[in-house]
């Protein structure tokens, strides 16, 4: 029995290993698409209109006899993919198109210490002693990466930290509807939301914005990389993870995903990292592996940070 549950948990562990690498590979073929002539917007439509469908007829296939849910919840978890979802996608593929997209995922992680104090003041859960710590050195982590962006890039990082602000809430508010329901439910009614939220921005085209998809098949196998093995497979694997060895293991692993998007940036996308970046990394994953394990042992864990590259950020 001993040795059934050493195999599970490793098996878990590797699994959301695996998911936050695929979800670190993303900016590779987002990338590679806006190369081919798409932008972000485009880039989003066409994601959740592949990623949507196929995960529902997943859930309808798979996941037999679950009642969907409804009333309130319902709203509120369409919601939270019709607003949280699509804007937070808007601002993080937004500030891909514009800097490096090892710099944007090091400034986004700020989120999971903005996720513990807007549920401090949100939901009444007091953070442990070592948020001061957290919060500290993420802000300087934050600062130093972002003193990596040139004058150009103001903007990206603009949006980089509104992607992780709306992320939070996302992350915060959904924490009290989604625990009632199994993740593959959940998240089919969020990808369905966010889908109709970007299909809505496309038709209204506030500030007139232009919606640009790829000019050429290879362009769009990218495309469909990211809303199959970067969205669909990612989160299957993230919550076969929990599954076996919970949200607090599950989400220590998160912080593996910056270390993939760094790495592939490197070494696909000509992307440099100095010194004073290499700082900032390391102070901000730092961060939320010792806050991660802190809130995880006061069985908040799944709350802090419980990702897309956990529920879906990316």
């Amino acid at each position: 029995m001993a040795s059934v549950r050493s195999n599970q948990r490793v098996i878990g562990i590797a699994l959301a290993v695996l998911s936050c690498t695929l979800y670190g590979v993303n900016p590779l073929f987002s990338v590679r698409a806006f190369e081919d002539g798409a932008n972000s917007r485009g880039l989003m439509v066409a994601r959740f209109l592949i990623a949507a469908p196929l995960l529902l007829a997943y859930r309808f296939i798979m996941v037999r006899g679950v009642p969907w849910p409804r009333g309130r919840d319902l709203v509120e978890i369409f919601l939270f993919g019709y607003i949280g979802f699509t804007f937070q996608s808007f601002f993080y593929f937004g500030a891909i198109e514009r800097m490096d997209s090892g710099l944007v995922s090091i400034i986004f992680y700020c989120f999971p210490v903005m996720a513990v104090l807007l549920s401090w003041w949100l939901l009444r859960h007091k953070p442990g002693k070592v948020i001061g710590i957290c919060l500290v050195a993420t802000v300087a982590g934050a600062g130093l990466t972002a003193g990596e962006v040139s004058g150009g890039e103001t903007v990206g990082v603009v949006l980089t930290l509104a992607g992780a602000l709306t992320y939070t809430f996302y992350v915060v508010l959904s924490s009290r509807v989604m625990p009632k329901y199994d993740g593959i439910t959940g998240l089919s009614i969020i990808l369905i939301g966010a889908m109709f939220g970007w299909l809505t921005l496309w038709l209204v085209r506030p500030f007139g914005m232009q919606v640009q998809f790829p000019n050429s098949t290879p362009g769009w196998v990218n495309v469909v990389v990211i809303a199959t093995v970067g969205t669909i497979f990612a989160m299957a694997m993230f919550f076969a993870a929990m599954k076996r060895v919970g949200p607090g293991p599950t989400s220590v692993a998160s912080a593996f995903e910056p270390v993939v998007t760094i790495a592939v940036g490197l070494l696909f996308l000509d992307e440099r990292l100095t010194a004073r970046s290499v700082i900032g990394a390391v102070l901000v994953i730092g961060a939320v592996l010792l806050l991660t394990v802190s809130e995880a042992r006061r069985d908040v864990g799944s709350l802090t940070i419980a990702t897309p590259g956990g529920a879906a950020h990316n």
